[in-house]
């Protein structure tokens, strides 16, 4: 039965892809391990079902290269250019793959390949907003922070910021009960100002 199902090339080209996607898939949120097993796995069942029909040289050049650039896209986002250089790639090489009547069929292959590129593309994103957020732990994200002052602050006291109790300094007085904002951080003493 699978014998028979990967004996159609159209099958094989999308056992193919939905295992790139899965190696994709560990590769965006490594650790999760069985997506990347499962796609090697497909990628394997993939390229035996295309393999039997004497795939061109050239076919697996242009899906190789699309595998890179799409690969490429979701580890470094270039603002989509890899990823549609990669999505168009992977449509022309999955035509021109098998010669004869045993072929990927046209639709078939640009439509796979357009939602494996918008899936890639979209992945590529996450990652690239996951990298330039600001991080959510550390001294310096006291910086910028509203608090209230529990004691007179003059020139020492303590104020309340982000949840917590901190020694604070300031060059002006401030009373107890009143806003406060954190200009920076010195050996864990916020140096604040009343807020404005």
């Amino acid at each position: 039965m699978a014998g028979v199902a990967l004996a159609d090339p159209n099958v094989a080209f999308v056992l193919l892809v939905l295992g790139a996607l899965g190696i994709y898939w560990e590769m965006h949120a490594p650790g999760m391990i069985a997506p990347g097993v499962l796609g090697v796995l497909l990628v394997c069942a993939g390229a035996y079902g295309l393999y039997q029909d004497s795939p061109s040289w050239y076919g697996l050049t242009l899906l190789a290269l699309a595998v890179l650039l799409l690969g490429i896209e979701l580890k470094y986002y270039t603002h989509m250019i890899s990823g549609l250089a990669g999505t168009v790639l992977l449509a022309i090489g999955a035509v021109v793959l098998l010669q004869g009547p045993r072929r990927i069929t046209p639709s078939l292959a640009f439509a796979v390949s357009a939602a494996f590129g918008l899936i890639t593309i979209f992945l590529g994103t996450l990652a690239m907003r996951a990298r330039r957020r600001k991080p959510a732990t550390g001294m310096e994200n006291l910086v910028g922070e509203m608090g209230t002052s529990r004691t007179a602050v003059d020139p020492e006291g303590t104020v309340f910021v982000h949840g917590e109790y901190w020694k604070a300094r300031s060059s002006e007085s401030i009373a107890a009960g009143e806003r406060v904002r954190v200009d920076k951080v010195e050996d864990l003493v916020l140096i604040v100002r009343k807020a404005a």
